[in-house]
């Protein structure tokens, strides 16, 4: 069985370095994971959960920088121990704006997944996730230097569009062993393949939103009483984009008591061609407070001075009637 989950492993990671995403993405991958695959929606030991997450980043390129706010709550809805399976919901809102245009989207987003345990004695999980959208693409024509006067006709007629989206997700979960934790995942995005164009009166092919492949395994894994380790790899494309994502968080359990979940975690993450991450976080029980830091080493580094972006998340999850004590430490559904 042990075998299995290596040649898992060893399987994925050769599919991700193969792959040659732009989108909007957050540095704490695990801060959000119903922003990162619809699939994972209500996949929490808790009923509710909101959480916040903000992101500034090109402060040294660009006058305003690039300034990203992301807000989600979900709910696991129609729990059923005898048949081991529920639904979730969650409702989301993205700002980006970058640049002294104040460009950039608003997203606004309803997921929606089905959580199966398929097996109660490893806590074997699969679940489906759809995301629908709606977006909104602007800029601040007053501050432009461009299509001021009706001469200055440079293509562009439009100053905002918009466009409904569509994504799926898929993500399966397993614990192999007693203190140990396997997932793997994948999603696409923008199904629909939207024309991003401002010129009107043209809708051409190149313009288009190009589906975004996202895939991801995380294990892990206890290194002593007190202490776990978690790998991440992670790839995304798009079009001809790509991006690879690997490293890992140390965390350290920190409680007194059984009932408490009191840990600390810090962790260094290499995304290819661009930059090295370096994470912070602190969980105790249902809250989650975290802090990633962008070291640059791309070509912009020359003007960026090796800053990349700062990023701060928050999260909190609630049970429906009283405060759900566990003694769990790796976390996982409970239906």
């Amino acid at each position: 069985m042990n075998k299995t989950y290596v040649l898992t492993l060893l399987i994925f990671t050769f599919f991700a370095l193969s792959l040659k995403g732009q989108d909007i993405h957050f540095s704490s991958i695990n801060a959000n994971d119903m922003y990162l695959n619809p699939a994972k929606t209500a996949f929490t030991n808790t009923d509710f959960k909101v959480a916040t997450a903000y992101r500034n980043q090109w402060q040294t390129v660009s006058i305003n920088g690039y300034n990203t706010c992301l807000f989600t709550a979900e709910a696991r809805l129609l729990s059923s121990k005898r048949f081991r399976h529920s639904l979730g919901i969650g409702v989301g809102f993205l700002k980006d704006i970058a640049g002294t245009l104040d460009f950039g989207q608003r997203q606004m987003f309803v997921n929606l997944s089905y959580n199966k345990q398929i097996e109660k004695h490893n806590n074997h999980f699969i679940s489906l996730g759809i995301q629908l959208s709606n977006n909104y693409w602007a800029y601040d024509a007053t501050n432009a230097d461009f299509g001021q006067n009706q001469s200055d006709w440079e293509g562009i007629l439009l100053s905002n569009l918009s466009y409904n989206d569509l994504s799926l997700g898929l993500h399966w979960q397993i614990e192999p062993a007693d203190m140990q934790a396997l997932a793997v995942g994948i999603a696409v995005f923008h199904l629909t393949q939207p024309s991003l164009s401002f010129i009107d009166e043209l809708n051409l092919n190149n313009l288009q939103l190009k589906p975004r492949y996202y895939a991801y395994t995380n294990y892990l894994f206890s290194t002593s009483d007190a202490a776990k380790l978690q790998l991440t790899l992670s790839s995304s494309l798009q079009n001809d984009n790509y991006e690879i994502l690997l490293g890992g968080e140390y965390i350290v359990d920190m409680a007194t008591t059984i009932f408490d979940q009191n840990n600390l975690g810090v962790g260094a993450y290499y995304r290819s061609n661009d930059a090295i991450i370096l994470t912070l976080k602190y969980q105790f029980n249902n809250i989650n407070v975290g802090l990633a830091y962008d070291i640059n080493i791309s070509g912009l580094s020359q003007v960026s001075n090796t800053y990349g972006g700062l990023e701060i998340y928050l999260s909190y999850g609630f049970n429906k009637f009283s405060y759900n004590k566990k003694i769990k430490t790796i976390p996982c559904p409970t239906f």
